[in-house]
């Protein structure tokens, strides 16, 4: 079952790979999963968005990267 959660985050980064998240707990990223850029409706000027899956210490979870504001949300828990 999977938790729509669609909350801004601080992303903390190991070197350039993503290591954690703070959302009411820390999160510690184990694994990338999937990650994939989503082009947006460009008819409409909405931007670009990467979707990472992630796998932390805690459960699955979809992260979005908004480039436009370089803002990080974690759009999706999964248990």
């Amino acid at each position: 079952m999977s938790k729509l959660i669609n909350q801004p985050i601080l992303l903390t980064y190991a070197g350039d790979f993503p290591s954690s998240f703070f959302f009411g707990q820390n999160f510690i990223i184990k694994y990338i999963l999937q990650h994939w850029r989503e082009a947006g409706q460009w008819w409409t000027d909405e931007s670009e968005l990467f979707v990472y899956e992630v796998s932390t210490d805690r459960c699955r979870c979809e992260l979005h990267f908004l480039p436009s504001t370089e803002q990080w949300v974690l759009y999706r828990l999964a248990d």
